[in-house]
């Protein structure tokens, strides 16, 4: 499989990191995940936004070369020389280059880009979510992105699997609902949509800002709040969302109520997709 280093086509398989690359070392860096594709909405730019606002708040330039134009085109560059068709999952990894040891001593970066096909669907059913006992997010100048420092997820995702849950949640420090280990947490109650605010440490999910901002020239805006589980007993709905899929799902973990399909709510969304 073919891969992007800086400007470079390279084998994915080729090994580029040294003992000093500084994600490697220090986790300083950053990714983004791009789901693209005929039945996807078109986020590279709300992920490039991200990643250039990352970039500020770490003190790392930000390469020219990740244009929303040179980007999609290294995207499609990269499908056509590894014959990929369809929706596609390209992971862009970014770093800054090596120097120093906690204290870096130069702000240049380096970034790694790969496709891969992307076969699952935009709305997915999912049976069981659950709350995590010891794990919680952190607000913090960098929160909002996704950094290549990820065992808080790593972590929850364990937790997840041995529990067998089909999600976990996370919460702040103060208990608050957060996020899940892999997307944003959204709920309803009463017709009103609810979603963590950004003070919990959540991640500033891509899919959140693009369905928050669809919601709102709805007229049915989303509602960010600092609540705690219990709210979760009073919704009607559950979901989740990430650049990949719109999750929902039908209980909580140790509870008996039956959580509904979002869908007629969701519509003047979805509609902007091919329903499965």
């Amino acid at each position: 499989m073919k891969a992007i280093f800086n400007s470079r086509t390279i084998e994915h398989s080729d090994h580029l990191l040294k003992t000093g690359n500084r994600a490697f070392c220090y986790g300083d860096g950053l990714f983004e995940t791009i789901v693209t594709g005929e039945d996807r909405i078109n986020l590279i730019d709300y992920h490039l936004q991200r990643l250039k606002k990352g970039c500020e708040v770490l003190g790392i330039k930000f390469p020219n070369l990740l244009s929303n134009k040179k980007l999609a085109e290294m995207i499609a560059q990269l499908k056509a020389e590894n014959g990929i068709s369809g929706a596609t999952r390209t992971k862009l990894i970014l770093w800054r280059n090596e120097g120093g040891l906690y204290t870096p001593n130069q702000s240049s970066a380096s970034f790694y880009l790969e496709v891969k096909p992307h076969t699952s669907s935009f709305y997915q059913e999912h049976r069981t979510i659950g709350i995590s006992k010891n794990l919680h997010t952190l607000q913090s100048p960098i929160s909002f992105a996704k950094t290549t420092n990820a065992l808080t997820y790593v972590m929850a995702g364990r937790e997840k699997n041995e529990r067998g849950l089909d999600e976990i949640i996370l919460t702040d420090i103060q208990g608050n609902l957060s996020e899940t280990h892999i997307s944003n947490l959204f709920w309803t109650i009463d017709e009103q949509i609810f979603t963590p605010k950004l003070d919990t440490g959540c991640i500033n999910g891509v899919m959140r800002t693009y369905l928050m901002e669809a919601l709102q020239m709805e007229n049915n805006p989303v509602k960010e709040v600092m609540a705690k589980p219990e709210a979760l007993f009073q919704a009607r709905h559950i979901f989740t969302t990430n650049a990949s899929a719109i999750k929902y799902f039908s209980c909580i973990e140790g509870q008996n109520k039956v959580y509904q399909n979002p869908l007629q709510l969701l519509m003047p969304f979805l509609k902007r997709l091919p329903l499965p």
